[in-house]
């Protein structure tokens, strides 16, 4: 069994956490994670009772995707104050933080300093390797994606990531994790069972609703 820490496509081959979305939300059988998008935010609408509801499901393993993104959505004020209360929910719910940033790490990086979150926060979907050195001085997770298998920085820099902060996704890339798993152990040098055991202890480490008994089938 491999372990895909974010996707926006089910499968019952893996464990993965499928983002849960309007798309998505027939998925009640599987584990997930459920977030106000920095796109998607809007002050007037969002409903925080039924967003805390919704996230104290036992399936749902993580807060997320959240996020800033200065490409995309409102002004950036207003993405922060909305990452805010989803960080607070977060630490109150004792769930970790699936971390979408597009142009905002030094915004990120502040919020993240003010917190000091005890919960995990990962960076998904992770190829901005110019900010490498200064993610890797956090304690944030590292969730590798698809662009591995084009962005040759990327696989240069994967050889720097510490194996016990690396978690590999598929976010909404139609791919099998089973071929990310087959790319990083080739970069990395180490055999697929090697990676698989990383992968996994890792997955286990950081979303740990999964790791006290719970399973799908149960809910």
């Amino acid at each position: 069994m491999l372990f895909d820490s974010h996707s926006h496509i089910y499968t019952d081959r893996n464990t993965v956490i499928v983002n849960k979305s309007d798309k998505n939300d027939f998925f009640v059988n599987s584990f997930f994670s459920l977030g106000i998008h920095p796109w998607n935010v809007n002050p007037i609408e969002d409903n925080f009772l039924l967003f805390e509801l919704e996230v104290k499901k036992k399936n749902c393993l993580a807060i997320g995707e959240i996020g800033l993104d200065k490409l995309k959505g409102p002004r950036i004020e207003i993405q922060i104050d909305m990452f805010t209360k989803q960080i607070e929910i977060s630490e109150k719910l004792e769930l970790p933080v699936i971390i979408h940033c597009v142009k905002a790490w030094n915004e990120l990086y502040l919020l993240y300093k003010k917190f000091q979150p005890k919960q995990i926060w990962i960076f998904h979907g992770f190829n901005k390797v110019g900010i490498l050195n200064e993610v890797l001085k956090t304690d944030l997770m590292i969730s590798i994606g698809s662009s591995i298998f084009t962005n040759i920085q990327l696989q240069e820099s994967l050889k720097l990531i510490p194996n016990e902060k690396l978690l590999l996704e598929t976010d909404e890339a139609n791919v099998d994790i089973l071929e990310i798993y087959q790319k990083v152990s080739e970069i990395k040098k180490i055999s697929l069972q090697e990676l698989d055991q990383i992968i996994e202890e890792n997955f286990k480490r950081t979303f740990r609703k999964w790791q006290s008994g719970l399973s799908v089938q149960n809910y």
